[in-house]
């Protein structure tokens, strides 16, 4: 089997597995990426595979900022993914559990680029990155782990299998907030009234402004352009929330105001 025909195998697997509801498990051997690299064009294939079916993307993620997480898949760093149409809920949002394996929820800052970020042009600088940004908002990522186990869990599936997004929940956005006062502002969440988070914009990779320098450096390093009007998520700076349905969640961002969503 080829690099390519594997590529392609490995991306019909997983597309397969979405379509089917399938519990996460990681991808067999012989489809397993190598690599870093390898993962990245199966990822590229699988969402090339949804856009096909009127899935376009419109942003980019950033996961596996938590060092205990990178423990566990064993890997060293971060990685990035793709968020994918229709994801994009505005805040307050009714997302049905039975539509996801399992959802999961993390609170974020999301970015709004106004110029592209070509792969010709990295790797980019705190100033090249700042200039591209237009807007902010806080947000959840929605994550979908389909009831994985977490003790199988390894890097090379996870990026291939697009680092598990599923969309985004966006709050009010800003166009004039000080970016400077980011990696201080403080972050809680409550589910059903009771807080059971708390964090600080540096939690994040130290600002969201890294996370989006990461991905700019490490999706454009594959090929892809980060393209103009496409939302960032820039890691969570509270930890991973599994809630139940009926639950009622309220994120709320010192510098960027609330976010909310029900799972039904």
């Amino acid at each position: 089997m080829t690099t390519t025909e594997k590529i392609d195998r490995a991306a019909t697997w997983l597309d397969n597995a979405h379509l089917n509801g399938d519990r996460y498990v990681p991808m067999p051997d012989d489809l397993r990426p190598v690599d870093i690299p390898e993962a990245y064009r199966v990822q590229q294939a699988f969402v090339a595979r949804m856009a096909q079916r009127g899935r376009p993307s419109f942003g980019w993620k950033i996961a596996l900022t938590a060092e205990t997480m990178q423990k566990m898949v064993n890997i060293d760093r971060p990685v990035g993914g793709t968020i994918v149409a229709p994801s994009l809920h505005e805040s307050p949002a009714d997302l049905k559990a039975s539509d996801f394996g399992r959802i999961c929820f993390e609170c974020e800052v999301a970015l709004r680029l106004g110029h592209d970020l070509h792969p010709d042009e990295g790797p980019f600088d705190m100033a090249t990155i700042a200039d591209r940004v237009v807007a902010m908002a806080a947000a959840f990522e929605v994550a979908d782990d389909r009831d994985a186990d977490y003790t199988t869990l390894e890097a090379m599936s996870m990026i291939a299998d697009n680092a598990w997004n599923a969309g985004m929940v966006l709050g009010e956005v800003h166009r004039d907030v000080d970016p400077s006062g980011l990696p201080e502002a403080t972050a809680t969440l409550e589910i059903d009234g009771a807080e059971v988070g708390r964090g600080v914009g540096a939690d994040a990779m130290g600002h969201p402004f890294n996370g989006l320098q990461f991905l700019a450096d490490e999706m454009t390093a594959q090929g892809s352009t980060l393209k103009a009007g496409d939302w960032i998520l820039t890691g969570t700076v509270i930890r991973t929330q599994f809630p139940k349905p009926g639950s009622e969640l309220v994120y709320r961002h010192s510098l960027l105001g609330e976010v909310r969503a029900r799972v039904l």
